[in-house]
């Protein structure tokens, strides 16, 4: 089927079908025999206000199928008694999936040497406000640098012989941007916004604080608003770059009016000269080597592309992170020539954010 008929047929998708799966990219997953006791009930409820999705287990083995079963779009914050931290740390540490660890336990000398081995351990917390405190403001830094997101990428091999199949890479590539294309193309309608609207109600019904800024959004947005919208980084810009990166269709399709309005704004503010930004980034060492396989080749991002103007400060943030033998501290350095012809729109929006960023459509 076509990009343009599936888009289309999706306007019979219902809101239930989205809200099995976590749309947002982290989560926030919790081990303990006593995860269920009161106040451990009462701390995910705040935790939720930065976190939405949540996961407790009470069994390591499930825990551990749980975290094996994400994909490499998604990340995860653990919280872990130390008794069953001991078992289950040394078989997960290793995925890129799990960016910090919690030690939550009545006695903080007790275990300090165990977790001495493992550079994803971020503290070892006795008090529960203490452990609420420190995975909030993580996550504040998180979603303010950028650097744990993952980062997808489509390759456009030009010295393919084009009597012979393209490929699928080639495939992805093109369908990316035919996908994007589409999107833009669409018509709107009065009931765009009340369509995504319902979907966040869903996704978030027992989530007071993320439906006290749906309501805001459903009560306030318009169209010349949607880049400060976007880089408030509420649940718009979580659910958003998710869905691009995975190429999530059906929820890419309520975004589009979204998507559309960020376009139109970013054209208003285009930059006319050329710029020099800069990026932190995360990557596997796989990631890498195809980077630097493909010198020469076409590389499309597949979601919007915040960067700065200022170098020092993309470097710091990088320096904020944990690194394991399998990941590695990238800078991007990126000439974005506004002369170039078909090239998709970029702007400064430091004047018209929430952030002081450039951003660029997925390209």
């Amino acid at each position: 089927m076509a990009i343009v008929d599936k888009l289309f047929s999706l306007k019979e998708i219902t809101s239930s079908k989205l809200s099995k799966n976590n749309l947002e990219t982290y989560s926030l997953l919790w081990l303990d025999s006593l995860v269920d006791c009161k106040e451990n009930i009462d701390a995910q409820v705040k935790l939720r206000s930065s976190i939405n999705h949540l996961a407790v287990f009470k069994e390591t083995d499930q825990c551990e199928q749980h975290i094996q079963s994400l994909s490499q779009q998604d990340r995860a914050v653990l919280i872990v008694n130390n008794s069953l931290g001991q078992q289950l740390v040394p078989r997960i540490h290793q995925f890129r999936q799990i960016v910090s660890i919690f030690i939550y336990c009545k006695d903080q000398e007790e275990y300090q040497q165990w977790t001495k081995s493992f550079s994803k351990i971020k503290s070892i917390i006795v008090q529960l406000d203490e452990l609420i405190t420190q995975i909030q403001s993580g996550q504040i830094r998180r979603v303010q640098n950028k650097v744990d997101e993952p980062i997808s990428i489509n390759i456009f091999n030009m010295n393919i012989d084009y009597g012979q199949s393209t490929g699928k890479l080639n495939g992805e590539f093109v369908h990316s941007q035919l996908l994007i294309d589409s999107l833009l193309r669409m018509k709107s309608s009065a009931t765009d916004k009340n369509d995504l609207v319902s979907l966040c109600r869903k996704e978030y019904y027992d989530n007071n604080t993320q439906l006290g800024i749906v309501q805001e959004f459903e009560e306030n947005y318009s169209s010349d608003r949607s880049l400060w919208w976007y880089t408030k980084e509420t649940f718009l810009y979580r659910l958003l770059n998710k869905a691009l990166r995975v190429q999530n269709i059906d929820l890419l399709f309520l975004f589009r009016f979204f998507i559309r309005d960020i376009e139109r704004e970013l054209n208003q503010h285009r930059c006319l000269t050329s710029l020099l930004l800069y990026r932190g980034q995360l990557m596997s060492n796989k990631e890498l080597q195809v980077l630097k396989d493909s010198i020469g080749q076409l590389i499309s991002m597949n979601s919007f592309l915040s960067t700065s103007i200022n170098r020092s400060l993309a470097t710091f943030y990088l320096g904020e992170s944990t690194v394991n033998d399998d990941l590695q501290k990238v800078l991007f350095e990126i000439d974005a020539d506004c002369t170039r012809q078909g090239v998709k729109p970029f702007a400064n929006i430091s004047l018209l954010s929430t952030n002081d960023v450039g951003i660029n459509l997925p390209n």
